[in-house]
């Protein structure tokens, strides 16, 4: 009995050190990306500049004023719009919030937490635990994951959105004709928050299905899928209609050589420049999928060679599975294609039109350095890098939690400070309000006061250069003499009461017109 329930503990406490390997690692590195990532959200203060400021003011009119729309945010090509997902996406934590802005904070960390644990469980659901972990920790620190995670603006979804697509077509590519369905649905959605990517990815995969494996073409599932395609994209069809192909129009003339707004006179370059800032462009996105800074700075590089050599010799030398060697070599074609397909674009590719991309090569990168647990000395080099992350990131981390950055002009708090003390000086008094900033559009200013009017002091002021008016100042420290033309030409009229700086770097003026 005695070496029965001895042999009893024995399994019991070998179960719970197997648990325990799973678990605190994953526990480990999840809380790793959290804290990186929440802390403009647990905070309060995070950035709420024009983007932002524009995407609330169109919120406001869905959730507020019983407004629906077609379309989205309007794009670099003059004409052309995202889809309206993206405002409606923003529509619910508005609507739970009240119309706080925290609530479109709190949505990028959810979803930024979410692809976390997509790849997590996928990958090791396809290849195991140890690739499972690896590819969690690098998408735990990476820069641009992180960043994603900290503001809201419409291209940040697309982390999920081609998490999903790339796990979705692999599935596809293994066979399984129903993922069809999320394929296209996934291609129609990223319409919504970053068209530029998502026509290129559309067309990728249209050519990798046709180079590499046709026969799934002919499945009823295609169709089923293209389906949904088209109806994911109904209201820009819809829109296109009721405007006389605007959008269509302006993509026409794209083709036909004029710039339609892609492009300033100080950027017009020869073709061959424009090629060689493409490849500058996706090569600096795979940088930043990845940490590297101090001695870890040559880490971008050493980890595109290890997937170059994988993709050329992994098979060779037998280092992965067939799955795994699959996995690996549909998404670094998939790559290429893309970038050869963007070779075609003759006008700059601005870095938000890959965002997300990076995901394709952190799920590689994580899947190729878990062959490095296979034996002693490589997997000693993983866990020192592994370490060498974690020492520098843990100080970043208590710095980051324990001396939050106010933000200057840039954040929410100074601009809701601002507002919030331009009502009490009121002090219920009707005013008027006028804000300069260096770009003229004063949307982030604009819903905020609309936000304090509506939630706290029921009283939004007017705009008039009447009674009494305040200006609020956001001024432009590279050409400081801006906000005084502004005065000198805009305003002019108006006695002076008082100047004040607020903090942040705002200036408050307060004037009266008798």
């Amino acid at each position: 009995m005695t070496i029965n329930k001895l042999e009893c503990v024995k399994l019991k406490l070998m179960r719970l050190s197997r648990k325990a390997i799973f678990f605190l690692p994953f526990l480990l590195f999840l809380t790793l990306g959290f804290l990186l990532r929440a802390q403009e959200t647990l905070s309060g203060n995070f950035l709420f500049l024009l983007d932002q400021g524009r995407d609330m003011m169109a919120v406001k009119r869905i959730v507020f004023d019983h407004h629906l729309t077609l379309i989205g945010p309007n794009t670099s090509l003059q004409g052309v719009f995202q889809g309206p997902i993206w405002y409606y996406l923003l529509s619910i934590p508005t609507f739970l919030m009240n119309g706080d802005p925290w609530g479109s904070v709190i949505l990028m960390l959810i979803i930024s937490m979410s692809v976390m644990l997509v790849s997590f469980f996928w990958i090791k659901k396809l290849f195991g635990y140890k690739a499972a972990i690896t590819t969690l920790f690098l998408l735990a620190i990476s820069p641009q994951a992180v960043a994603a995670a900290t503001f809201s603006w419409n291209p940040h979804p697309m982390w999920l959105i081609l998490c999903l697509f790339i796990f979705s077509f692999y599935e596809l590519n293994q066979g399984k004709k129903k993922f069809h369905l999320p394929v296209w649905i996934l291609i129609a959605l990223m319409s919504h928050f970053e068209i530029a990517l998502g026509f290129f990815i559309f067309l990728s995969t249209v050519v990798y299905l046709l180079l590499f494996n046709r026969r799934v073409l002919k499945s009823k599932y295609f169709f089923f899928g293209i389906i949904f395609f088209i109806i994911l994209l109904l209201p820009q069809i819809i829109f296109e209609l009721r405007h006389n192909f605007l959008m269509i129009s302006s993509f026409a003339k794209t083709l036909h050589g004029e710039n339609q707004g892609l492009i300033s006179n100080q950027e017009k370059s020869s073709y061959f420049v424009y090629t060689k800032g493409h490849f500058d462009n996706f090569q600096l996105n795979f940088d930043y999928a990845f940490f590297h800074e101090g001695v870890l700075e040559k880490i971008p590089l050493i980890f595109f060679l290890f997937i170059l050599f994988s993709f050329l010799f992994g098979k060779k030398f037998k280092i992965f599975s067939a799955n795994e060697h699959k996995f690996l070599s549909l998404n670094v074609k998939f790559i290429i294609i893309l970038f050869i397909l963007f070779i075609f674009y003759p006008f700059p590719i601005r870095y938000w039109f890959l965002t997300g991309l990076e995901i394709f090569y952190i799920l590689i990168t994580g899947l190729i350095l878990s062959k490095l647990m296979l034996n002693r000395l490589s997997a000693a080099v993983l866990y020192l890098f592994f370490i060498a992350n974690l020492i520098i990131f843990i100080p970043r981390i208590y710095n980051l939690h324990s001396k939050p950055d106010y933000g200057s002009t840039s954040k929410v708090k100074g601009k809701t400070n601002a507002i919030e003390y331009i009502y009490k000086d009121a002090n219920g008094k009707p005013f008027n309000l006028l804000v300069f900033t260096p770009s003229v559009y004063t949307d982030p200013y604009d819903y905020l006061t609309f936000i304090s009017s509506k939630n706290k002091y029921h009283y939004l002021p007017g705009t008039k250069k009447e009674g009494s008016f305040y200006l609020l100042i956001d001024p432009d420290y590279s050409k400081p003499w801006s906000y005084v033309g502004w005065l000198e030409t805009v305003i002019k009229s108006g006695k002076i009461i008082y100047t004040k700086n607020l903090p942040g770097g705002f200036i408050l003026q307060k004037r009266e017109n008798i």
